[in-house]
């Protein structure tokens, strides 16, 4: 007689790799290996480092209203340790991704009743949702904070309600201070679950007691700072709401029904493709979620953890419906929804632990998870290494330590102050000019001051670059000219830079094309 997936996990949970420390080794392995792998390809920056990088030059309270900062302090803090090279972006992104993991499996191992197999099972899941799997390792910079914060505040739920001890509240409080310094879309996930536990006896008697003030004490202390900076900002507390969407072609209604939609689809979209392989692999899977999952509230004693995920998960499509029919919202990149369904990849995977016929189900998945796992870094490795035809901006490739070289030709001594259009080449020239500052030109216009001068020190000398293929730098310059520059017309230099190093095709396959204009510093 075949052995059922509970006999599996009880004989093997014991083991010392189903563990905390089991996960965590696996994903420091895991992190270390792509780390290396794209340090040894590339010291550029990835898609939204670079603005991350010059926002966090200096360390404040707040940069851009709406945009919440506890990401640009962890890389500010980071950059004091490594400097403002790639370093840092990898140490923080993989840092929290481990700490997210070590989490979900807390976390999964309360919700499957202490199952440690289906719980580690719960971590190398997130390996199957494309979002985490491919664009988490370039495109994401303050959702890598937010998965964190979730992870945390939902095991912190977990660990109240199976306590309620004055640390379990105060530990709550730090997860949801930090929680609403990361993104917008946190306080949404808060809602969520804090509706979906009230909605059960034991878990809403839990959040009603009065140590609950601990909680929202702490996590008042830690986000004050923050919102009161933005709240005396001209924006205030609505930078955080969303704005109406208007159109030129469409009406209200109509994008609130394309918002409606997308609200229903998009979830499935960013839980891809784990949420259509789960039935694949365990055929009892429809009917596991027939028979077991409940709308109508637990009234048990004991709180029902999945059931909390499946409510939390409801309430936040909601709030994507209420979006759409308020704000007319119909767009937004599926990565934005992170906060929202995160954890409910738990569920998704409890409920395969409830269709699992028997250990050749298991086995069969976790080597097709590890499959996707090992496929997945040797395609961004050939992204990186191969470069074109693999890749098409190639970022890793972007020769800008040449670039740098060239302007020092020019002015080998003495801090420069930078000025560019566009983020990509700002962020990846600060780590050649320690001493000097980078800044967008539309910034730098409307804050002259943006530079500290220091008494007895030499003054910076300002330097425009742009990019020669931008046009709307080309012809911003042509604009802005003489207010640039000053009454004469500064020389305009043009840097071109051979793409060198292709596994086969010839230096100066392609080339990169600069502008560098020197101009006194006169803001």
């Amino acid at each position: 007689m075949e052995r059922t997936a509970d006999d599996v996990a009880e004989t093997t949970s014991k083991a010392g790799f189903y563990s905390l420390i089991g996960v965590l080794g696996a994903v420091l392995i895991y992190s270390a290996l792509h780390i290396t792998a794209r340090l040894i390809a590339s010291y550029n920056l990835g898609e939204d480092d670079p603005f991350d990088a010059i926002l966090t030059q200096t360390l404040a309270l707040g940069y851009i209203p709406g945009r919440l900062p506890l990401y640009d302090w962890l890389v500010w803090l980071l950059g004091q340790v490594t400097g403002p090279g790639a370093l840092r972006f990898q140490l923080l992104k993989y840092g929290l991704l481990t700490a997210t993991c070590g989490f979900i499996f807390l976390s999964a191992r309360r919700v499957m009743k202490g199952d440690a197999v289906w719980a580690f099972l719960s971590v190398e899941a997130l390996a199957l949702i494309y979002q985490i799997s491919w664009r988490f390792h370039e495109g994401f910079t303050h959702p890598v904070g937010a998965m964190t914060a979730v992870a945390a505040t939902f095991w912190a739920l977990t660990r109240l309600g199976d306590g309620g001890r004055a640390r379990d509240y105060a530990v709550l409080g730090v997860c949801v201070g930090l929680g609403v310094l990361t993104v917008p879309t946190y306080w949404i996930y808060l809602a969520g679950l804090i509706g979906a536990a009230f909605l059960q006896p034991a878990l809403r008697a839990v959040l009603k007691r009065p140590a609950i003030v601990l909680s929202v004490s702490v996590a008042m202390i830690i986000a004050a700072p923050h919102y009161v900076w933005l709240a005396a900002t001209p924006e205030g507390l609505g930078a955080l709401l969303p704005h109406m969407v208007k159109s030129a072609y469409h009406g209200h209604w109509y994008l609130a029904l394309m918002g409606i939609r997308r609200a229903i689809t998009e979830p499935i979209m960013y839980l891809s493709p784990l949420i259509f392989l789960y039935p694949l692999f365990f055929w009892g899977y429809l009917g596991a979620l027939r028979q077991t999952v409940r709308i109508t509230p637990n009234r048990d004693a004991e709180p029902d953890y999945e059931q909390l995920i499946l409510h939390q998960t409801l309430f936040s499509i909601g709030a994507l419906v209420v979006g759409a029919l308020i704000w007319g919202i119909n767009r937004y990149p599926t990565h934005d929804l992170m906060p929202l369904f995160l954890v409910t990849s738990i569920w998704l995977t409890a409920l395969a632990r409830k269709a699992a016929r028997g250990p050749g189900e298991l086995r069969r998945f976790v080597i097709m998870a590890l499959s996707v796992a090992v496929f997945a870094f040797f395609a961004r490795c050939a992204n990186m290494y191969v470069l074109e035809p693999v890749c098409q901006i190639c970022r890793w490739g972007i020769p800008y330590e040449e670039l740098a070289a060239e302007i020092k030709k020019t002015h080998p001594k003495g801090p420069l102050w930078i000025k560019v259009f566009d983020n990509d080449l700002g962020g990846n020239l600060l780590r050649f000019f320690p001493k000097g500052r980078v800044d967008m030109v539309e910034t730098s216009l409307a804050k002259p001051n943006i530079f500290p001068l220091v008494k007895g020190r030499e003054q910076p000398q300002t330097v425009y670059i742009w990019d020669a293929s931008n046009s709307r730098a080309e012809k911003k310059v042509q604009k802005l000219q003489q207010l640039l520059f000053g009454q004469s017309t500064a020389e305009i230099k043009t840097i071109t830079i051979a793409w060198r190093n292709h596994l086969w095709k010839p230096d100066g396959y392609r080339k990169s094309v600069w502008r560098v204009a020197f101009a006194p510093s006169h803001f």
